[in-house]
């Protein structure tokens, strides 16, 4: 018989294909914790997010390889404008339910327990793939060759084997230089990043993670 002090396990859950309200970004989980610190701010799957990355990689890589190799642009150019969509609709809605690759991403991990992020930095990332996609899609498409568009190809290609493979996002890497005003608020509760490649407080998660009393 389970004594009072002994921990009762936690409780398996899935994480919800959408929002409550289907075109939101994210939304909070009332009650969540994440790395023993309250949650209130709304969150992303990150198992979700770095499966979608690796899909994205594999199209890119694709595409990539049938433009430099093959010379054949086709495909480069459908997979850029596509981007340009997939990123654009997941700054508004999150990964579900516009977003194909998102969608696809998400199925792939349904039934394995989500690993909850801040969903700020998220947005802001995929903000830096929107202007990152559509500049690709107007130099992909106008047929603009040479060592910029190749340069831009190979970093959009290593930012996506970053996310996926290392689970090290760049652009929310990015974002902390911009949310450097938590640290001098004592009271800040900063979004939950994966490695804590947000956090602000040079190095010391715990100084940017300080619940109100």
């Amino acid at each position: 018989m389970e004594t009072e002090t002994e921990a009762k396990p936690r409780p398996f859950f899935r994480a919800s294909f959408m929002t409550s309200t289907w075109y939101r970004f994210a939304e909070p989980i009332p009650g969540l914790e994440i790395d023993g610190k309250p949650a209130p701010y709304p969150v992303v799957n990150e198992r979700a997010v770095r499966a979608t990355a690796g899909l994205t990689l594999i199209a890119a890589a694709v595409a990539f390889a049938s433009a430099f190799l093959l010379q054949e642009y086709t495909p480069i150019k459908v997979i850029t404008t596509l981007f340009f969509f997939d990123f654009s609709v997941r700054m508004f809605t999150g990964l579900t339910p516009l977003s194909p690759f998102g969608v696809l991403g998400t199925l792939l991990v349904i039934n394995q327990k989500p690993e909850y992020v801040g969903a700020v930095q998220k947005r802001f990332a995929w903000g830096i793939g929107v202007a990152l996609s559509f500049t690709m899609m107007l130099v992909t498409n106008n047929d603009i060759t040479g060592a910029i568009p190749f340069s831009f190809c190979i970093a959009c290609l290593v930012f996506m084997w970053l996310e996926c493979a290392l689970g090290f996002c760049v652009g929310c890497w990015i974002y902390k230089f911009f949310n450097n005003s938590s640290v001098s608020d004592p009271d800040a509760i900063t979004p939950a990043c994966p490695g804590g490649v947000c956090d602000t407080s040079q190095g010391d998660q715990e100084k940017t993670l300080v619940t109100s009393d």
